[in-house]
């Protein structure tokens, strides 16, 4: 049985080596927060623990969070008193981490609310209409119909608006939050990592606008509420792009004082089968509209899963590895124990440490020399074969020069982890979290390649 160390609401500086915490707290969706629902998001504790620690006292560093999903580390990083620069190749990740990190004039905010609402009394029909030919299995034709106005008058506002970016700005904010309701409001499970029609647990969806006008106003009072408490010359930057290639080209001109990020999880979660549903309404804004076009994106994902037989039909454990024993070991062992998927899960799993490698490589060559990298992620089963995947990455980390100096872990509460993995991978019950500093012989390390 696990003992877990209690601590209330504010982590400890030092923590003892393999600690695990259990963290007792409720305020995990202040501020901008609580923007959206995001599968695998860490607590804000976490990412206000490592600037405690690393930059105690200072106001202006950066931060850079390289898997920035909805923004926890740089709404942090921004409120601390610190410039946050985030990265995702997800474009729906990207867009709720701009929105979310974002100052807005709480005049100009408040009175494009106002003409939304009234908008939303008087007005009939929408014209817009999603590239979807099952739009019906997912959502009521009620629902259809007040989900084409809302985001048709949100198309709108240019026009009666103008283009100024503060206009284009709280333009996203109505967007996502539009975006945070589909879900609720489909005909889809609210809970299941997959987006799916239960026809065993029917759901009552919720009603469109009465959910629209509850988040409006939260989105509004919160958004004004970061603006307050945020400096007004502190800036954020989101990019949607890989953080594996071009990454120095991307941060070329910023000196990062701290890096903090949680990679994906092992074959885990399909984070746009995750967000189908509202992609179907708001994908246009990514060329994400259709399945397929999803599909096409997905590939490019740390991760994936869904991988065409012929990329890996010439692959095995045993004619290509990573050059680290006990991991090369364990892809032999889901390759040779799972007669059914264990080739190709042996092929993905040696794909996500090997672009998890290709992404030490990277952070290499952006981190100045002692700059500090906090990394937060669970162990995984895989075919049933126990991966400790923090470790794994620590051994990769450390071909490049990252010298990890604690592991610590917390136990993880937020139910929207716990999805049925039908037994493959059970449930994630601890993110483990630990420091590297990027050593000055970092460099030098670089010439030594790895086996991929």
């Amino acid at each position: 049985m696990t003992e877990y160390q209690i601590v209330k609401d504010v982590i400890p500086t030092t923590i003892e080596p393999g600690a695990i915490l259990n963290i007792m707290t409720r305020e995990v969706t202040t501020y901008t927060h609580g923007f959206h629902k995001y599968p695998a998001k860490f607590i804000p504790h976490i990412p206000r623990w490592a600037i405690q620690k690393y930059l105690p006292g200072l106001t202006g560093q950066t931060i850079l969070d390289p898997f920035c999903g909805s923004g926890t580390v740089l709404v942090e990083s921004m409120l601390a008193g610190h410039h946050a620069i985030g990265l995702d190749i997800d474009p729906l990740s990207a867009l709720i981490s701009k929105v979310k990190t974002t100052r807005l004039d709480p005049p100009t905010l408040k009175n494009m609310a106002r003409w939304l609402i009234e908008e939303l009394q008087t007005a009939k029909d929408g014209e817009f209409m999603p590239e979807c030919a099952t739009l019906e299995h997912w959502f009521t034709p009620e629902a259809i119909k007040k989900l084409s106005l809302i985001r048709t008058l949100v198309n709108r506002i240019p026009e009666r608006f103008g283009d100024a970016p503060m206009v284009k700005d709280i333009q996203d904010l109505l967007l996502i939050c539009f975006s945070s309701i589909i879900r609720r409001v489909s005909n889809a499970d609210d809970e299941s990592q997959k987006a799916y029609v239960s026809h065993t647990k029917i759901k009552v969806p919720a009603e469109v606008n009465g959910l629209f006008l509850t988040q409006l106003n939260l989105f509004v009072e919160r958004a004004v509420q970061f603006t307050q408490a945020v400096k007004p010359e502190l800036t954020s930057q989101v990019i949607c792009a890989s953080s594996t290639n071009g990454l120095t080209e991307r941060l070329a001109g910023h000196a990062i004082a701290l890096a903090i990020t949680s990679p994906p999880y092992i074959k885990a979660i399909d984070y746009i089968y995750n967000q189908m549903v509202e992609l179907f309404w708001i994908g246009d804004l990514f060329d994400m509209q259709t399945q397929a076009k999803q599909n096409s994106k997905k590939k490019a994902y740390i991760g994936n899963k869904a991988i065409p037989k012929v990329e890996f039909a010439d692959y095995t454990p045993y004619n290509k590895g990573l050059g680290l024993a006990s991991l090369d070991q364990k892809l032999q062992q889901v390759y040779d124990s799972d007669p059914k998927n264990g080739h190709m899960h042996a092929y993905v799993t040696f794909n996500y440490f090997r672009a998890m490698e290709q992404h030490f490589v990277a952070m290499a060559n952006c981190l100045s020399a002692g700059t500090p990298y906090v990394m937060v992620v669970g162990d995984s089963s895989v075919s049933d074969i126990y991966f400790e995947t923090a470790d794994i990455l620590i051994a990769l980390a450390a071909r490049h020069g990252f010298e990890n100096v604690n592991k610590w872990g917390y136990k993880i509460k937020n139910r929207f982890m716990r999805f049925d993995r039908k037994g493959r991978g059970g449930i994630i019950k601890i993110d483990w979290v630990f420091d590297f500093i990027n050593s000055p012989y970092a460099v030098d390390n670089l010439t030594k390649s790895p086996r991929w």
